[in-house]
Formats: structure tokens, sequence, C-alpha cells
């Protein structure tokens, strides 16, 4: 896992280009402590920062082909890298044992249409001296990020957006007010575009040509197929279970280092836990952290849950000083608004865990495939309470509406979820969904009454599907998975430069789910019945009786103290951008004063102010 950093600007001197190159490294370092090294040419300059997992001795970047036509930086793991360099073998001849050079020789060899049959996560920029053409590529599910900002012959790419303004310093920090629309609508940006005006993104399952004549060409090497599956659930769960086994082991194989996990006593962190354990590596390593706030602490079942499956567990507290840093800093780390608070407590699980391995599995992207977000059975709950009367739809609504909506996290509280449905049921039905909204409209026009017109929705990889809870998994693996779960989990182990792994993010299992009937999803209106079914037996049954919980701060808590004192002194600021100051201090008057909860609608302004700020 690295960091990696490319520009070509043929108007700048070689002594600036590679100033600046430093600078960007120096801003990744994170991304990779254990060696840098960078290449200059003619009119460019290739950087990587390097976090060693596989070939220790070996795979130094920037990587070149022995004719010195190519030149590589490459950030992420190949699983399959063997077989795909025994494939090679007889074209290539190797001089390392690492996946990169297995990327190298793929794509010398083959072209860009090697990537189809790479399984891993990636990021990466390949070089041609020859032809002065560049080609960016990022993973299926965009695990690995991948920022550029191009104008004309210029042309400059990195891992994170902080590394990418050290390669433009004379291009100065600009909202994107698109970007910024999207951010307060869904708390991030959409798929390929920022933030920031002027840098986009490489999209998820594409390949990016830049030509040296300027143009570009992003094509999509991936798309599932939906086409419906025609076994019975039975052999459904079957051979769900066989290829998450595989995935897990594919992914302890793929490192020279130990591999370890976290674990908080939910379903998937706990399913991927089991079947590591199992899978004759040895004892595995296991961490969690949790808040004092009951409702936001997972350290019990997470415990429970390690003593039952034999893992060697560290759990810790997280401290509220600690967290009140972690709050300040990573708005500027992240180099956009980010809306997703739980980035604070990812980051601090990330920290322990960093203290004893280099790599950790995970259990992201099980929700999105499994049907395990609250808001699916919100959905189903939705087309039911539409059949009832208006009448008696009214008096429920009323009643839930006249009670203050409580602090707790929605896992432990009944009125939480019974104002987080009243507010989904007065949705707009034919409203597009594209990801979960951040707030409601209301609460959005108060806050940001002054908001412009967002991006387009993106372009989907199938057809429209008439079926609105189908829609719902598709769109949430297109969108909220890369650019708001991933985008997190990458940011927060990175930090601590850690790679992170998703299992359930495989390639064929992914391929396998998705073809499957929604309905085999949920039981009544619970989510993953279909891995339910393909892990009894092998999770400890405690587990399945667990109310969803997510791992999420206690920003309504904060809100109430150092957070919210923190907000309101922002306020003061002449230049609060898009953020209307009357709007945002009457929802942190009646957040305090608890008549409801604005934490989320906060937590946004406070995450953009505080980027703004620098």
């Amino acid at each position: 896992m690295c960091g990696i950093a490319f520009i070509r600007a043929p108007a700048i001197s070689p002594g600036e280009r590679c100033e600046r190159m430093g600078a960007a490294l120096q801003r990744l370092k994170h991304r990779g402590p254990d060696e840098s090294g960078c290449f200059a040419g003619c009119d460019f300059v290739a950087g990587h920062t390097r976090l060693a997992i596989i070939d220790l001795k070996g795979g130094h970047q920037p990587m070149r082909d022995p004719s010195g036509r190519w030149v590589l930086v490459f950030n992420g793991e190949i699983y399959n890298y063997r077989e795909l360099r025994a494939r090679l073998t007889g074209r290539w001849d190797f001089r390392d044992d690492s996946d990169t050079e297995v990327l190298l020789a793929g794509l010398v060899t083959e072209g860009a249409r090697f990537v189809e049959c790479m399984d891993g996560m990636w990021a990466f920029v390949l070089h041609d001296t020859a032809t002065g053409d560049s080609l960016l590529s990022r993973d299926r599910f965009g695990k690995k990020p991948l920022y550029y900002r191009h104008h004309g012959a210029t042309l400059a790419c990195a891992s994170e957006l902080p590394a990418l303004a050290a390669l433009a310093p004379d291009v100065a920090v600009a909202e994107d007010a698109a970007g910024i629309a999207d951010y307060f609508r869904y708390g991030y940006a959409l798929p390929g575009k920022t933030c920031v005006a002027g840098v986009n993104e490489v999209l998820p399952a594409h390949t990016l040509k830049l030509r040296a004549d300027g143009s570009i060409v992003q094509e999509r090497y991936w798309a599932p197929s939906i086409e419906p599956w025609t076994g019975s659930f039975e052999e459904a769960a079957e051979q769900v279970r066989e290829l998450l086994t595989q995935s897990v082991r594919r992914r302890q194989l793929a490192s020279d280092v130990e591999v370890g996990a976290f674990l908080s006593g939910g379903v998937d962190s706990t399913t991927v836990c089991a079947l590591a354990q199992k899978s004759g590596f040895g004892r595995l390593r296991t961490f969690t952290a949790g808040f004092a706030e009951p409702t936001y602490d997972e350290r019990a079942p997470a415990a429970r849950a390690a003593t039952e499956l034999g893992t060697l567990h560290t759990s810790e507290e997280i401290k509220p000083d600690i967290a009140a840093t972690l709050a300040t800093e990573l708005p500027r780390r992240m180099g956009q608004p980010f809306g997703d608070s739980s980035l604070v407590p990812s980051a601090l699980v990330a920290s322990v865990a960093a203290r004893h391995v280099k790599v950790v599995l995970t259990g992201d992207g099980s929700d999105e495939i499994f049907g395990g977000y609250a808001r699916y059975a919100g959905r189903l709950l939705r087309q039911r309470y539409h059949r009832l009367p208006a009448s008696l739809r009214s008096i429920v609504e009323r009643g839930v509406l006249a009670t203050p909506e409580p602090y707790a996290h929605h896992s432990g509280s009944l009125l939480k979820r019974a104002h987080l449905f009243v507010r989904l049921a007065r949705e707009d039905k034919e409203t597009t969904y594209i990801g979960p909204p951040a707030i409601r409209k209301e609460t959005l026009e108060q806050l940001v009454p002054w908001l412009s017109a967002g991006n387009a929705m993106p372009d989907r990889p199938w057809p429209d599907d008439p079926d609105e809870l189908r829609h719902m998994l598709l769109m949430d693996c297109l969108v909220y998975l890369p650019q708001d779960i991933l985008q997190k989990v990458d940011r927060a182990t990175m930090m601590h430069s850690l790679e992170a792994r998703s299992p359930f993010l495989d390639k064929a299992l992914f391929e396998f789910v998705i073809r499957l009937p929604w309905q085999w999803h949920f039981s009544g209106v619970r989510g993953k019945r279909v891995l339910q079914a393909a892990m009894r037996g092998r999770v400890p049954d405690f587990i399945w009786n667990r109310r969803k919980q997510g791992f999420a701060s206690p920003v309504s808590h904060w809100m109430r103290h150092w957070l919210g004192d923190d907000l309101l002194a922002m306020t003061d600021s002449s230049d609060t951008g898009v953020v209307d100051v009357a709007g945002l201090r009457t929802l942190l008057r009646e957040h305090r004063a608890g008549r409801a909860d604005h934490s989320q609608p906060l937590w946004l302004a406070y995450a953009y102010l505080r980027w703004r700020a620098g």
C-alpha cells in the first residue's frame, strides 16, 4: 500500500517539478513510511511512498521496464498476481517477486485491457516516455483514490488532495459550486467529482488515458452482469460461503507481513474474523475501539465475539480529548469536506491496530450487497405504511414528531428510529434515489439557502430498474460505497500507515451476489438473509440477534459541549461560504436545548468550515 504522485508540466523547469514532487511526497509519507522514491524525465516526475507488504526486498518504485520507456507508480495490492505472473512468464524476464512488476509487465505486454484480469485494489499511473501518453486507473469499487488536475499539456495527479495541491501550488484552491452542493445533499462528492474547482477523481472501474496532445479518454473496463441467477436459495447460500471463504484466504495469502482484522461484534466483521481465524494462518489479531456513551460502544460484543472465536483481541476506549483533536485535524487531511463523522472513530481504531500489524481485514461492502442498511428496511416499511389511510398516518406522524428526538444512536433507541422513519415516509417518492440524503430538505434550506445545483446523476452500467429496493442496492454500490465508506476507510487507515482489505468486495463474490433476487436478502424487513444462511454455525449465534449498530460517533453529545463551542466560534468569521450563519446558530440552539437532534447538519457545517479555514 502506498501513496503515488505524478506531474507532467513541460512549461516549468525540471528543478521546479522536482521541488513540487518533494512537497507532495512529504504530504503522502503517512501512506508509505517505509520507503520513497521519484524518477524525473524530460518533462515529468513520478513519485512514490511505500508501505511494504509484498516482496519486502523488491518492488521499488517508481518502476521502469528494461527499455526505460515505461514508468509506473502503483498503490494497492493485486491478489492474483502469482497467477498473472505465471501467465506472463516467457514474455517478460521478471527481476523481483512483487505484484508491482507483474502489473508493469502486464500493461506493457497486453496494454490497458490487462486490468480486466486483475483481482485486487489499485490506483496507478503508467507513463509512456516515447509518446508522452499517461494511463491512469482505479480498481472496480474505488478502494484506492486517485485525483487529478488537467490543464492543456499539464497533468498532476496524486493519491490525496493535499498532495495534489502541492503539485500545483500556483493554482489557488477554490470551491467547486456543484461539488459543494452535492456535499451538503449527500455528505460527499459524487463519483468522479470533488469539492475543489478544477480537480476530478478517476472513476472506479475505469481507465483514463491522457494523450500528449492534451485530450482525455476515460473508459469503463468492468460492468457486473445483473442477469438473474437461476439456482435455489440453498445453492446460493452455499456458493456465498465458498466464495467468501476463498476471498478471506486470498487476502491473507497476498502478504509477507501479519494480517489482522477489525472486530466490532457485528455480523460483517465477525463473519470475516471467523473465516480468517479458521484459515490456518495462526491466531488472528483483532481490534476494536469504543466510546464511553453506551449506544456508541461495541466493545462488549466485540470482546464476546473474540472470546468465542479465539482471536487475540485488543480493545481501547476513545478518549474525548483524542476525538476532539482528530475532529479538528481530519477535515484538513481530507482535502475537501467530508460529512461522515464516523471517520473519527475509524481513524482511532486504525491507530490501535497499526501498533501491532500493517494489514487488517474489514467487513466493508457487506451492507451494500446483502441489504444490511436500515434504510432498506425503511423503504420496505414505507411501501406498507402508505397503504394505511392518510388520516391514520397523520396521527402517527404528529405523535412521533411531538416528542423530542433523542440524542442516542438509532440502534439503541426506538424513538430515534421512529423519527427517522417519519422523515423517510414524508420524502417525495418520485425523487430518483442517488444516495441517502445527508439531511432533510427543510433543514438543508435553512442551513445553506443559496446552494447551487449539484452534478448530474452518475452514469450507471446497468439499465433502469423499476424496483425501488434493487435500484437502491445498485446505486449504493455505485455511489455511497466508494464516495463514503471506502473513502473513509482508506483515509482513516492510511493516516496510520495501515492497509485495509475488504473480503466482501471480492470480484467473484460481488458478481455472484448482485444477480440474486433482492427478496432473498430480506426476512421480513431484516436484511442479510442469504449471508446468515451461508454462515450459520460458523459465526457465534448471538451475533445474528444483535441490532445493527454501525461504527458511529457521539456527535450529538459533542455538539452540546466542546464541538458546539468550536462550531459557534467559527461562525464569527466574516467568510462562511454557503453556510447561513443565522440558520446554523438556530439549529445549534435547538440542538443544545434538546428540541431536536441536528447533529448531522451541524457536523456537515463543521467539516465544511474547518476545511475552508485550512
